[in-house]
């Protein structure tokens, strides 16, 4: 089953396209009219900003996996500074690597089933044998309870189905995008959420769903994907993204699931990285003389403790020096409050 089939998109089209699912397709074109003004006006501001989501995104979509890699070691891996030194670490590499040929080259990254097969290869390159090819055996997808017991919470396509299932959906999602017979958001959507439903690897469904929103979003003209990390929203959203995800696939198999829940999700991550992007880029563009006054409004926002480095990613333009002298000016404002001291030393809103 697909959710670009005709009579599935005809029996249900108008409870998909509800209301919030409208809004959020036009507030994220919105936006996207605007990637062009940051681009033009902020070139240096905007490639600090792909070097802090690259590193968010492979950091968070391996995390979000249980693949951890400490701090010191995972920035020079991302800097190609050192080589993997186990299992976690391979990974990790290999996901920078797949991520970076997406963000260089995307359009020329087709999207058919070969070249998914090929960029699951490449996210494996260090564990030989176990990328580059669809699942030979059935799988599932278990939760795990504290006690130690598991319950299957959906059973994907059957291996022995699923090179035709990749297939149908490939060519599904191509038509679609080709004839305009779906708006593309609502498409990559889709796309995302029959690819999970498949599950078309043994190993590396999820990074590579991952993957392919971005692959996606690219040939549509939507870049937010390179200057913030849709992995970190991802990551930080993940108890909604796996009870969507379960929601809307649930009656997959016989073309009777609710693909809202999954759209409402999935669009809400894409507007909420467009508005991380205007908070970072877009002030940038307003001209001197107005850096601590944009501190000052993004401290505002803080939830819990922070540091200067959490400031430092959302203004990369301004030094850290002028961040210091910020946030002790606040302080002395009574605005927030030091807790620890030095280089370890994190704040708090009051």
């Amino acid at each position: 089953m697909s959710s670009f089939d005709y009579d599935y998109m005809q029996r249900n089209f108008s409870s998909i396209v509800t209301n919030d699912v409208f809004e959020l397709v036009a507030a994220i074109s919105e936006y996207k009219g605007k990637e062009g003004l940051y681009a033009r006006q902020s070139p240096e501001v905007l490639r600090k900003l792909q070097e802090v989501a690259t590193i968010q995104s492979t950091e968070s979509s391996n995390r979000i996996e249980g693949i951890v890699v400490n701090g010191d070691r995972l920035k020079k891996l991302m800097a190609d500074q050192t080589t993997p030194q186990n299992r976690s670490e391979n990974e990790v590499a290999a996901y920078r690597l797949v991520l970076s040929q997406i963000h260089s080259s995307a359009d020329d990254i087709p999207i058919t089933p070969n070249v998914i097969k090929q960029l699951h290869g490449m996210l494996f390159k260090f564990s030989p044998g176990e990328g580059g090819h669809f699942k030979m055996s059935d799988n599932s997808i278990t939760e795990r309870y504290p006690d130690g017991t598991e319950r299957v919470r959906f059973r994907p396509t059957p291996a022995f189905l699923t090179e035709v299932a990749m297939t149908d959906l490939c060519g599904f999602f191509s038509k679609t995008l080709k004839f305009n017979s779906l708006h593309p958001l609502l498409a990559i959507g889709a796309f995302v959420l029959d690819f999970l439903c498949i599950h078309p690897f043994r190993d590396g469904n999820g990074r590579m769903a991952r993957l392919l929103t971005l692959l996606c979003l690219y040939h549509s003209g939507y870049q937010v994907g390179r200057f913030v990390s849709l992995e970190k929203i991802i990551e930080d959203t993940k108890d909604r993204y796996y009870a969507t995800l379960y929601q809307s696939s649930q009656g997959w198999h016989n073309g009777e699931h609710q693909l809202t829940p999954w759209l409402e999700y999935f669009l809400g991550i894409i507007l909420a990285a467009y508005r991380e992007f205007e908070s970072r880029a877009g002030l940038v563009i307003e001209g001197r003389g107005q850096k601590t006054l944009r501190i000052t409004e993004i401290v505002k926002g803080m939830l819990g403790t922070f540091t200067a480095g959490h400031i430092e990613e959302r203004c990369p333009d301004i030094a850290r020096p002028t961040i210091n002298a910020a946030l002790k000016k606040l302080s002395e404002e009574g605005i927030i409050q030091r807790e620890g001291m030095g280089r370890s030393a994190k704040w708090r809103v009051k």
